[in-house]
Parts: structure tokens; sequence; C-alpha cells
């Protein structure tokens, strides 16, 4: 070996890594833990072979380098399924949503993700950006995915909260979707409601909302069955609607139902005159955003 050749060697394997290696091994190991953060554990593969790319004798960056191999492996097959969940609610496609979940890949999601009630994927990794969500309840088989704005792993800014399922009576599919803000990890602010069974539309309107309840004072809009048009107005207060008494409906010459009602508008023509009331056939209902109330 010429002197020369000894030189260069030296340079590249000689005294261990430089501090210069040490600093970038150091930085590229601080990437891949962000990107572990996010459940992102392809980027954090990438992260740690830039890391030991640098110091490729590191036994402790090897053995971190191998968890992280291994842990990829096992979430792949998670990580592709939440990236298909988001194609189908960015398309607001509830069937795709629906078979999503009744897959093979699905289940085996619903199945990680019970232990801790959740599972959040952030393509970009950390723990605030967009992400999506994946959340198991205890008290329902009635799973729920989320698409939005995270920050430190609450929901923070705006996002659709999307449930969607085919277990119904009839087989129809039936989707929940509150698209809108969200604050302290709830949904508050404004928002958009839409929920259908099938073709069928039962809500398809926007809210105010505070911890998941819906308040504030909407508009109600009808035809009579002689062509009068007829409108009024409703209020809800922490999720309640704001009722008629059946003595005032008696007073207005209604007769009062027999079944469990709720008496929620009068609704006038032109002239301002009582013409209808709207009403919702039972002892109590709650309106807000799925789970939260």
């Amino acid at each position: 070996m010429t002197a020369a050749m000894l030189t260069v060697f030296c340079l590249t394997g000689c005294g261990g890594p430089t501090e210069e290696q040490k600093q970038a091994a150091e930085k590229y190991r601080s990437e891949a833990e962000t990107w572990l953060e996010g459940n992102n554990y392809t980027k954090a593969q990438e992260a740690m072979e830039k890391a030991l790319e640098q110091i490729p004798e590191d036994e402790e960056l090897q053995a971190a380098a191998e968890e992280i191999n291994k842990k990829a492996e096992e979430m792949k097959g998670y990580n592709e399924t939440m990236e298909a969940a988001r194609a189908a609610m960015e398309a607001d496609d509830a069937a795709a949503l629906d078979a999503l979940q009744e897959s093979e890949a699905g289940q085996a999601l619903v199945k990680m993700a019970k232990d801790t009630g959740s599972y959040i994927y952030l393509p970009e990794g950390g723990t605030s950006g967009t992400g999506i969500g994946f959340y198991t309840f205890d008290d329902c088989d009635c799973d729920q995915w989320y698409y939005g704005d995270y920050q430190e792993g609450r929901r923070e800014g705006n996002g659709i909260w999307y449930y969607a399922s085919s277990r119904t009576e009839d087989g129809s599919l039936y989707k929940e979707v509150y698209n809108g803000q969200w604050s302290q990890d709830a949904p508050n602010g404004k928002g958009h409601q839409l929920i259908a069974l099938g073709d069928t539309v039962d809500t398809d309107q926007d809210f105010d909302v505070e911890n998941g309840l819906f308040y504030g004072t909407y508009d109600v809009k009808d035809t009579l069955e002689d062509g009068t048009e007829v409108t009024g107005k409703y209020e809800l207060q922490n999720g309640k609607y704001v009722t008629i008494s059946d003595e005032e409906l008696e007073a207005n010459n209604f007769v009062v139902p027999e079944e469990p009602h709720l008496a929620i508008a009068f609704l006038y023509n032109e002239a301002g005159e009582i013409k209808s009331c709207t009403m919702v056939y039972t002892e109590d209902t709650t309106r807000g955003v799925k789970h939260f109330y």
C-alpha cells in the first residue's frame, strides 16, 4: 500500500467518525423520530438510513434502524388503509369508505386501534399538520374517520368527521358527515352536517356548534297542500330544541298529538298568520355531531 493510499484510508476509516458525521447522524435520527410521531415509518426508515451512512458501525443506530424496519413492515398495511380512507373522504365516497372498513385490511386496522381508541397518521410526520385519524368506541360498533388539521395530536382547525355504514336494516348505505371547524379536539365553531340513508337526505345544513352540540336559530320553509308557502324559525340550545308548549298549541287552534312530540316552530304565511307547526315526533332528541353527545 502506498503512502498516498494509506493517507486516504486513514482519513475515512481511522479514528472513528468525525464530529461533522456525528452531528449529521444525530440530525437524521431526530428527523426519524419526528416521522415516527406521525406514524410515517417509511420516511423514518429513509432518515435512519441516512444516519447510518454517517456512522455505519454505530451499534445503537443499527439497533434503532432494525426496530424501525420491523415496525415499518407491520404498519405499512395500516397506513395504506389510512391513505385509501383519505381518498374516499376527499371524494365524499361513502360506499368506498364502507367497503374499506369491511375489508380484511379495514378490520385489521379496527383490531389494532381498539387498544388505544384511535390511530392517527400524519404523512408529513410529527403530531401537527394535516392528518387522517381512525377512532373506535367501546359503547358501539360505529367507528369514525377524521381528515383534517391536527395540533400536537389533537383535532384543531378544519376537518371532516365521517361515518359510513351499510349495516342497516335493509342494507341501504347510511352516512353522517360533519365538515367544519374544530378546537380542543372537538367540533367548535361553524360546520355543515349531512345525514343520508340511501337516496333519502335527512339533514343538509350549516350549524353553529359548541363542543359537538348545535345551537342557534334556524329557518324553516314549507309548502302546504293548498300551495301556501310558509316560513318560521326554530332554536337549539346545547343541542336541544326550544319547544312550543301544548298549551300554546291549543291556544293557536292546533290539535295536540297523542304520540310523543316536540313542537319546534310555528309557520307563518306572507300575512304573518300562523298556518302550520313543525313537529318532531319523539320524546327527546339531541342535535349535534355524532359521538359528541
